[in-house]
């Protein structure tokens, strides 16, 4: 895949939650939705085989350090968080 390809994603901001939603512009995998709360992540797929979603759930914490490692080369890394008061 070219990085020139074109995404197609939503976000939707509610109450409690913001949510994301990634398409596959090829049709060849089912949408992934990322659930995002103020204590937790959820990243689901539908799964047809089995008729139900694959869920994966983490932190915050975790999710921030997700997107962290993916701008990084191999190797071990520490996150520092602070917090905006």
């Amino acid at each position: 895949m070219l990085l020139e390809d074109r995404k197609i994603f939503t976000n939707e901001f509610e109450f409690d939650e913001t949510v994301t939603t990634l398409m596959d512009d090829d049709a060849e995998y089912e949408d992934v939705q990322v659930m995002i709360t103020d204590e937790q992540v959820f990243i689901r797929q539908w799964d047809d085989d089995r008729e139900k979603y694959e869920i994966i759930c983490m932190s915050p914490k975790m999710f921030y350090e997700l997107q962290e490692a993916m701008k990084r080369p191999a190797g071990l890394f520490r996150v520092e968080l602070t917090r905006n008061i």
